[in-house]
C-alpha cells in the first residue's frame, strides 16, 4: 500500500498573525536595544572621562598647572597640511600621559578620522580686565584650531550642527554677582590654585539630543566631568544654559560658583 504523503500549508489568517507578532516583537525590542547600547556607549565616555581627570591631576602635580587644552591644538606640516592627531608634538596630556588617543573621542562622535579640525572660537582673559573674559583681542576673534576627533576640548552645539564650542577651559565666561564684597570672579575655574571640587572639567555632548530650533531636548544628557573625579550624566539644559548664563538651576549665587555643579 503506498504511503500517502499529507501537506498543510498556512492559511492566510495564520501567516497575518505570525507577521503581527513579529511585528509587535520589533516594536518592542528595537527601542530596548538602542537604550542598551546608548547606555553601553555612555558607559565608555565615562570611562575616558575618568582617565582624562587621572591624567589631569598627574599634568598638574608636575606642572603645577592645569593644562591650556586637554588633547592639543591642530598641528600643520611646511605644506599647511593638518598632521593627524596621534602624531602631534605639541600634545598635552597625550603621550605623556594617556597613551591611547581614543581615549580622546567618544563612540558617539561622528568624526573617527584623525585629520579633520575645525576653528573654534575661545575664552581668554580680557588685557584691559583680566577678571572678564572675552573672544576677542584687539577687536580680532581669538579662535584656535582643534581636531573634530576631539571630544574632550570641543563638542557640537547639537550633534549634527557644525557648530563648535569649547567645553575644556581654564577660564570661563565672566559671570559677576553682588555681595558685599562687590562683582568677584567665578571660584570655579581651574586657574585658580584650589577650585572646588564639584567644579566643571569639561563635558561630552555628542550624546546629547535636540529638537529642530537647536535645543537640547527633554531627558537628554551631556556626559560631565567634575573635578572631583566623578564623570556622570547631566541634563544638556543645565549645561546649554550654562554656557549662556542662564541656569535655572544655579543655586550658588551670593558665592561665584556658577561654572560649579550644584
Amino acid at each position: 500500500m503506498r504511503d500517502r504523503i499529507c501537506t498543510r500549508a498556512f492559511t492566510m489568517v495564520e501567516m497575518l498573525t505570525v507577521i503581527a507578532i513579529i511585528a509587535v516583537l520589533a516594536a518592542i525590542i528595537f527601542p530596548v536595544a538602542a537604550t542598551v547600547r546608548e547606555q553601553a556607549r555612555r558607559t565608555t565616555t565615562m570611562s575616558n572621562l575618568h582617565q582624562i581627570e587621572v591624567a589631569l591631576k598627574m599634568y598638574k602635580q608636575d606642572n603645577r598647572v592645569y593644562p591650556e587644552v586637554l588633547l592639543g591644538y591642530v598641528e600643520f606640516d611646511s605644506s599647511n597640511n593638518p598632521i593627524p592627531a596621534d602624531r602631534i608634538r605639541g600634545s598635552f596630556l597625550y603621550q605623556a600621559y594617556i597613551r591611547d588617543i581614543n581615549i580622546f573621542r567618544s563612540p558617539n562622535n561622528p568624526v573617527n578620522d584623525k585629520v579633520s579640525w575645525r576653528a573654534v572660537e575661545v575664552l581668554l582673559p580680557d588685557p584691559s580686565n583680566p577678571s572678564v573674559r572675552t573672544n576677542e583681542i584687539n577687536g580680532a576673534l581669538v579662535a584656535r584650531p582643534f581636531y573634530a576627533f576631539d571630544s574632550m576640548d570641543v563638542g557640537q552645539t547639537c550633534p549634527g550642527s557644525g557648530v563648535f564650542e569649547q567645553h575644556y577651559s581654564l577660564y570661563r565666561p565672566y559671570m559677576p554677582t553682588s555681595n558685599t564684597a562687590g562683582p568677584l570672579d567665578d571660584m570655579c575655574q581651574l586657574q585658580y590654585n584650589l577650585p572646588p571640587e564639584n567644579t566643571i572639567v569639561t563635558w561630552v555632548s555628542d550624546h546629547r539630543s535636540c529638537d529642530s530650533s537647536g535645543r537640547p531636548t527633554a531627558g537628554s544628557k551631556d556626559i560631565v566631568l567634575l573635578l572631583s573625579g566623578t564623570a556622570k550624566p547631566v541634563d544638556s539644559r543645565i549645561i546649554a544654559q550654562k554656557m549662556t548664563g542662564n541656569d535655572p538651576n544655579f543655586s550658588n549665587a551670593g558665592q561665584n560658583k556658577f561654572w560649579c555643579l550644584d
